[in-house]
């Protein structure tokens, strides 16, 4: 038997975690169902490596783009037929593709009793926890196929973000390289030949040349080790990140304080709020169900505060002041204006321009900002190599 860990909510919107044995994943979700909880995550209690590394694999394969043209596509194909056979068509039609193991397990998956939302839910490191509790609405209300739609727009903005910072970064990352490639060369050719001529004169090599030898011959003799010990940092930062929730709401907690990433977070809270209310959802629910979708933990603590405080009889927008007070009074100001005169939906809509605004600006002014600093840090590392190699130079006048 294996255990699996699971979180969600009862009948009374009651949080639910714990963990349950089950001979397989579908076991352990219909017994979830059984007894009345709505999942929201499930997953084997102790992730084997393989698997993660294989689930990151497939992700970084397939880029960013490919969910958003899998649930485009899928949108158009749920206009004139049904999931199953809309999921069979792209399943034939990946054939020799790596998606294709992802969606002839999809369509096992549905074809066996299970929901969709279900059946996206084990490949959650790939479409998001965001996408499926969207999926999982539209299940619910009957209507899939717009919900698709607004994933498609969603993720394709998305990914949109995502080139441009990727973009950004490149000139800072090539001259950066450049810099590390001239460091390697003047440490392991020109730096030598000083040494050399320093110790058949009985000298010692000025300080920063000797730490610039030392640290080469470290890096030379102990490539593997370091090259190890940086892999191993990474696989432990990606469990720990995964498994320890005081180490992921640190990590989350810090990426809300950068502005690109908290504006992004912000923009898809607004997204999902507007459409969830929009679908006849309570406002306390759609709080509960944007926190359970939120890969962002801190965000998640956040808008549960704020559920709690408004099942309490406060007013949405009195709870936001106080709970979101370090965020930009223009939203908090939209929102309260909004809840006022009955047609928060709308307010929500311009809320999530303004932050897909303040996207765009950061963006815009992030290639600059990137050039400086990229090109700074390597006029550092390249200015004291060159002081590195001069200094020996000036000191042999005094050798010779």
């Amino acid at each position: 038997m294996k255990k699996f860990r699971y979180k969600g909510y009862d009948e009374n919107s009651v949080a639910q975690v714990g963990t349950l044995e089950a001979e397989t994943y579908s076991e352990a979700y219909a017994v979830l169902q059984y007894q009345g909880v709505k999942v929201v995550s499930l997953a084997p209690e102790h992730i084997s490596i393989v698997k993660l590394a294989e689930d990151y694999y497939l992700k970084y394969k397939l880029g960013g783009r490919w969910c958003s043209v899998f649930f485009r596509e899928l949108s158009v194909m749920l206009g004139v037929m049904t999931l199953h056979d809309s999921l069979k068509n792209l399943a034939r039609a990946s054939e020799g593709h790596i998606s294709e193991k992802i969606l002839q397990e999809l369509v096992e998956t549905v074809e066996g009793g299970e929901t969709f939302s279900a059946a996206l839910r084990r490949y959650e490191i790939i479409f998001g926890a965001d996408s499926i509790q969207s999926v999982e609405i539209g299940e619910t209300s009957g209507r899939l196929q717009e919900v698709t739609t607004r994933l498609a727009n969603q993720l394709e903005r998305n990914y949109a973000t995502n080139r441009k910072v990727r973009s950004a970064m490149y000139y800072p990352l090539v001259v950066f390289g450049a810099a590390i490639i001239a460091a390697v060369v003047m440490i392991n050719i020109t730096l030598p030949v000083f040494e050399s001529f320093y110790g058949a004169n009985g000298q010692k090599l000025p300080l920063i040349t000797s730490i610039f030898l030392t640290g080469g011959r470290f890096l030379n003799e102990h490539l593997f080790l370091i090259f190890a010990i940086i892999l191993s940092a990474v696989i432990f930062f990606t469990i720990t990140y995964r498994e320890v929730e005081g180490f992921k709401f640190f990590c989350d907690n810090l990426k809300l304080k950068i502005k690109l990433l908290r504006e992004i977070e912000l923009r898809n809270l607004f997204s999902r709020l507007g459409f969830l209310l929009e679908s006849g959802v309570t406002l306390d629910e759609s709080i509960k169900l944007s926190a359970s979708s939120s890969g962002n933990l801190k965000m998640q603590r956040l808008l549960e505060k704020i559920k709690n405080s408004i099942e309490a009889g406060e007013k949405f927008g009195v709870t936001l002041k106080r709970v979101l007070k370090d965020f930009s009074p223009l939203y908090l100001g939209l929102i309260v204006s909004g809840e006022e005169s009955g047609n928060i939906v709308e307010m929500l809509r311009q809320c999530e321009s303004m932050a897909d605004f303040e996207i765009e600006e950061t963006l815009r002014a992030l290639p600059a900002k990137a050039e400086v600093y990229g090109t700074l840090t390597a006029g550092v590392i390249v200015g004291a190599l060159v002081f590195s190699i001069i200094l020996p130079i000036l000191n042999m006048t005094d050798l010779l």
